[in-house]
């Protein structure tokens, strides 16, 4: 290539450099190249002709981001110059702290003098508690702020101080005395692979630096130097493989003469050259280079720690797997994280091995406090004659004393109470003119018996609840004894419960009734009123197991035995029931429902200044029914007449956080309710029931699988008896088994009683006795020749029974000659008879 001819321009090393010469190559067709113009807006997609083969510095906030994320940093501040490459990474910084919740409220813009770096010292240490620093400066004016830095006493324990990969990649450069002024700075530096012909370009670089400056300190190469070299070697190549056409209008411009520079031809290989430019691979000393949308694809960063006179790698980032140890296959494999514990030991400023925090306090914080007319256990507030100093003791100081103490907060705290609008203590609105001092920033908080509510939260951040909030009513209680009711013994049932039982039973026995009936039971005959008196007294016996009357047919069988199990069943629950009753003392609230106090009218108590009045109203709550109470004294004795926790901060505070799980450590901590126990006193009866108070009596529901299949069965069984009901002369013979009664041809004395059987057809039928009168003797059942024995031994069911009911035996000698001999056996005793 001639070169008094122009077709490339590789060089300028500062953004604003790239920006001026970017225009020109656009107007020319010649491509610009940089290896260190790295602002994010010089877009290669906006300004074609413009090539950058350097690391975009945009792709640095995600790594730094993942730093912040590590150690647990809630903010940050970051510094940086007024110019143009100063301020264009600061949206993106930005951005990637607001996706892992990390505020960046604070930017302080530097400018080249002492006196404004003075100033921005002066304005953190007064103002600002935040102890994590984003720097993002140019070299020159890096070396300034952190001689400043360290003199200002800020280089020490507690402070973060985290560097951008612009005076990162360049740490080579600074000298010791600098350095010094450094120490346990972190930073993030573009990653350049180690490789053989990286180590032998450094050898040879340094063996001919050696030789022609051997009065200057040999320094290392930076990132910026290798990407220099790789694009020498890029545009070669790229050259090489372009067919150059020479245009003698088109002359290299005079360095001498601006004017020339403005008055370039379009290049006629401009194009062809960009392309070949951008399709050019090759291996670098930087790794493999290939230029993707015009700029190097380069996105891996190492993490460094300034020590020394130089530095050390303590972990790396890349996209994937965030931040490591190592570049192993295992750790760059795994899954993105950002943890500590992906970094290895860092040393921090002061020579600390600890993380810092990130919040130290630079200033007293105000702290407001209510006047309390009453609760003193929960606030109170005193004045110290000595200094004439607000004083607050109480519940709720000593927690938010506790929380805010090196033991939980682990940085100190300096507090300074002040007590507020004493002449309107207790006055409506109380507290919410106390909060809303915060968002006034009157106070820094707000420290008292604060009820966190919606429309609070609007102004103010409350920390974790160190006590559980809500409405509740306190109501008088009654001493529910269940003997006090003469109907005491019914209390365990429901009146339902108790209608159903008897209607049960009395079910129970008319089935019964009709089923033995039917089958001629004499325990169930006699006149109507006997009858009634059988099915009832039938009906509640087998309630306590006491029935007597027998029972012939299996239909009365089956009911009684379902009944007797579902009778079992209710008497142990009643038995039950009754015993809990009987045993435990019952603590009933008097009111239990707050309709019912809207409904009635009564007069209702609440704590005065509180947020409770407007919501009593708007719950229906008359006005004129509503009394604001201050102390226990007051609401005791409304009660007994009858007829009737938290701290707060500015929006978006830095010590929210820390103070919220500082809140959880200290509830979780026996020293919750060693400060509860010494304010309140040790806990000796529940602050509520533990359960709502509800009827305890058992109601026929509880029963209703019980009495559906007893119910069930019964129908069954009736409907059975319903189609196989026995006739009239099933039942005539008395247990003979047939219906000859006796041999009589006809049925002229069916369903008689039989005095005797076995007699011959023409003998006469029998002399009944009276009613009600027993016969002097027995009836025989065997005559003298009969001569077939149709009956002989035959078992009579009636002759035998004795007068209570009981079966008799009936023993025939077995000589009999002439009469029967017949011993009759009863159930209480025997009678001999001839």
């Amino acid at each position: 290539m001639n070169g008094s001819e122009v077709q490339a321009l590789i060089g300028p090393q500062t953004s604003e450099q790239a920006d001026f010469l970017a225009d020109m190559g656009e107007e020319a067709h010649i491509p610009i190249i940089s290896f260190s113009a790295v602002k994010s807006s010089l877009s290669p997609s906006q300004v074609p002709f413009f090539v950058r083969m350097a690391q975009n510095d945009s792709t640095q906030a995600m790594p730094i981001a993942a730093l912040v994320k590590a150690f647990g940093w809630g903010e940050v501040v970051i510094i940086h110059d007024d110019s143009d490459s100063g301020t264009v990474l600061i949206p993106y910084l930005t951005d990637a702290f607001q996706e892992i919740d990390v505020k960046a409220r604070h930017r302080l813009v530097l400018s080249s003098t002492k006196s404004s770096i003075n100033n921005t010292l002066r304005k953190i240490t007064e103002q600002i508690g935040t102890r994590v620093f984003i720097v993002h400066l140019p070299f020159s004016l890096s070396k300034r702020f952190f001689i400043n830095v360290h003199e200002a006493g800020m280089m020490a324990k507690d402070f973060v101080w985290i560097i951008t990969s612009e005076l990162t990649n360049r740490l080579c450069y600074m000298n010791s005395s600098i350095l010094n002024t450094m120490q346990g700075v972190l930073g993030v530096q573009t990653f350049v692979p180690e490789s053989e012909r990286l180590n032998d370009f450094k050898v040879r670089w340094k063996r001919r630096f050696r030789r022609q400056f051997p009065d200057i300190e040999i320094l290392d190469l930076d990132a910026y130097s290798l990407w220099a070299y790789d694009t020498v070697w890029l545009v070669a190549m790229a050259a090489e493989k372009t067919s150059f056409q020479f245009n003698e209008k088109f002359n290299s411009p005079n360095s001498q003469n601006l004017k020339s520079l403005f008055e370039l031809d379009v290049s006629p290989n401009g194009e062809n050259y960009l392309k070949s430019i951008l399709s050019t691979k090759i291996q670098g000393l930087t790794g493999h280079i290939q230029l993707v949308g015009g700029q190097l694809q380069s996105t891996d960063f190492q993490i460094v720690n300034v020590l020394g006179n130089g530095w050390t790698g303590v972990g790396y980032w890349t996209p994937h797997a965030g931040l490591s140890r190592s570049r192993s296959s295992k750790d760059m494999e795994k899954n993105y994280s950002a943890n500590a514990d992906d970094l290895d030991r860092i040393i921090w400023p002061g020579r600390s091995t600890a993380a810092p925090k990130g919040w130290v306090f630079g200033r007293t914080l105000k702290i407001g406090v209510p006047v309390k007319t009453g609760f003193s256990e929960f606030m109170k507030v005193d004045i110290d004659p000595s200094d004439n100093k607000t004083v607050a003791r109480g519940f709720c100081a000593e927690v938010f004393e506790k929380v805010t103490s090196f033991d939980y907060l682990h940085y100190p705290a300096s507090l300074e109470y002040y007590e507020f609008d004493k002449d309107h203590a207790g006055e409506p609105g109380y507290y919410d003119n106390l909060i809303y001092q915060v968002y006034l920033k009157k106070y820094d908080a707000v420290v008292g018996d604060t009820t966190i509510i919606a429309n609070r939260s609007i102004y103010v951040d409350f920390t974790q609840p160190y006590a559980e909030s809500g409405v509740s009513m306190i109501v008088p209680i009654q001493r529910d004894y269940v003997t006090k009711s003469l109907w005491w013994f019914t209390k365990p049932f429901t009146w339902n419960l108790w209608l159903t039982i008897f209607l049960l039973c009395g079910a129970k026995g008319l089935l019964v009734w009709l089923f033995e009936r039917s089958y001629k039971n004499e325990d169930f005959g006699g006149e109507w009123q006997q009858q009634l008196g059988i099915i009832f007294h039938f009906s509640f016996s087998v309630l306590v197991f006491a029935q007597r009357e027998k029972l012939k047919t299996n239909y009365s069988r089956v009911v009684v035995v379902v009944w007797t199990l579902l009778v079992f069943l209710v008497v142990t629950s009643y038995t039950a029931n009754l015993t809990a009753m009987l045993t435990v003392e019952k603590l009933q609230p008097a009111i239990t429902d707050i309709n019912s106090l809207i409904r009635r009218g009564d007069y209702v108590g609440y704590p005065n200044a509180s947020f409770l009045l407007e919501d009593l109203k708007h719950m229906g709550f008359s006005e004129d029914k509503l009394r604001p109470y201050a102390t226990i004294g007051e609401y005791a004795d409304a009660l007994s007449r009858g007829s009737s926790n938290n701290g707060v901060f500015p929006k978006g505070f830095d010590m929210v956080p820390d103070v919220s799980r500082a809140v959880l450590n200290l509830r979780e901590s026996t020293d919750m309710s060693d400060i509860e126990n010494k304010w309140f006193g040790a806990r000796t009866c529940p602050d509520s029931l533990e359960t709502p108070v509800t009827d305890k009596k058992l109601s026929w529901k509880a029963f209703l699988t019980p009495f559906a299949i007893a119910g069930g069965i019964a129908v069954l069984v009736l409907v059975a008896f319903c189609y196989w009901k026995p006739r009239d002369d099933d039942n005539s013979n008395n247990g003979d088994g047939d219906n000859s009664n006796n041999g009589d041809g006809d049925k002229s004395n069916n369903g008689e009683r039989q005095a005797g059987l076995g007699g011959p057809p023409n003998d006469p039928p029998p002399q009944q006795e009276p009613t009600g009168t027993a016969s002097s003797e027995p009836t025989p059942s065997h005559r003298n020749g009969d001569g077939d024995n149709s009956n002989n031994g035959e078992k009579q069911a009636d002759s035998a029974r004795p007068d209570d009911g009981s079966p008799g035996i009936e023993d025939v000698p077995a000589s009999d000659t002439g009469g029967h001999t017949i011993i009759e056996e009863q159930a209480h005793g025997s009678t001999n008879r001839a």
